[in-house]
């Protein structure tokens, strides 16, 4: 099975790889400075090329987080990207979840940071710690969401990720 984790925004990371491999990163740049509608057209070819390219059996995207009233365009475009998403692996019949950032957390970090700051810098070190190779940010918080629908779809990796168990159950 090959899963997918997206980190997605208009620079989207994306980690792929079977559950207990070595995940592979890249970044997709959406159309930094684009109109939304052409941002949801390259991330539908996203979708394309994981299904083409990678053959995806499923993707695990991280829940955006809404920003306030005043940022309503920057809300549409989190909710727009993620409903292509969702509606191309339905089409597809690839299994697609949206996860909550502190469910990620939990899974990959073992805990909730307090700040994004913080976060951001224990997602690095995660994947650092598991051997992983991401190349940015972007690409790291992808590995956490990978790493989050691997756990999700496979009891059998369930049982043996995170960094308590990792390496330790056969």
């Amino acid at each position: 099975m090959i899963v997918a984790g997206l980190d997605l925004s208009t620079q989207t990371g994306v980690c792929i790889g079977e559950p207990g491999q070595k995940p592979r990163f890249f970044s997709c740049d959406l159309g930094a400075g684009k109109i939304h509608d052409h941002r949801f057209d390259q991330a539908l070819r996203l979708c394309n090329r994981l299904i083409r390219e990678f053959e995806v059996d499923a993707i695990g995207i991280e829940a955006s987080v809404q920003a306030g009233h005043h940022k309503k365009a920057q809300n549409d475009l989190a909710s727009g990207l993620i409903a292509c998403v969702k509606g191309w692996a339905y089409g597809r019949e690839v299994e697609c979840q949206t996860i909550a950032t502190g469910t990620i957390d939990k899974r990959f970090l073992g805990y909730s940071p307090k700040t994004r700051k913080e976060r951001k810098a224990a997602l690095w070190k995660q994947c650092q710690v598991f051997g992983w190779s991401p190349q940015t940010q972007d690409e790291a918080d992808a590995g956490a969401v990978w790493e989050s629908m691997c756990v999700e779809i496979s009891s059998s990796y369930a049982a043996t990720s995170g960094t308590l168990l990792r390496g330790r159950v056969a």
